[in-house]
């Protein structure tokens, strides 16, 4: 069986599968249990904004602007803090760059064509 994964390619198991949203490490809290609650994912991968919109972006720089991937037991564990139980609302409008635990190495970006 292993053999026989071996030579597919890359883009066989990409095919159905949505493109990769942006959701940005601006965004709150809030909107990321949105987000979460709508994904067909575990997780939602987390970007910085691109420091120059419409200019042609290479692998390095994407994955330079990759911060992490963000769940729902990562939301759970944040809100579960004192500070968070003291101030509830504060903690729903808290950005998630401060929630997500940064790992860019989570990202790997390769050609579809890779065998």
């Amino acid at each position: 069986m292993a053999s026989v994964f071996l030579y597919h390619v890359v883009g066989d198991l990409t095919v159905g599968k949505p493109e990769l949203v942006e959701f940005y490490e601006t965004e709150t809290v809030e909107s990321a249990i949105r987000a979460i609650g709508e994904s067909t994912e575990c997780g939602i991968p987390v970007w910085r904004r691109r420091s120059h919109v419409g200019m042609v972006e290479s692998n390095e720089m994407r994955q330079q602007r990759f911060l992490g991937i963000l769940t729902s037991l990562d939301i759970v564990s944040f809100l579960a803090k004192t500070h968070c139980l003291e101030d509830q609302d504060k903690a729903m409008k808290t950005q998630v760059s401060e929630v997500v635990v940064p790992n860019n190495a989570l990202l790997k970006i390769v050609d579809p064509g890779t065998r």
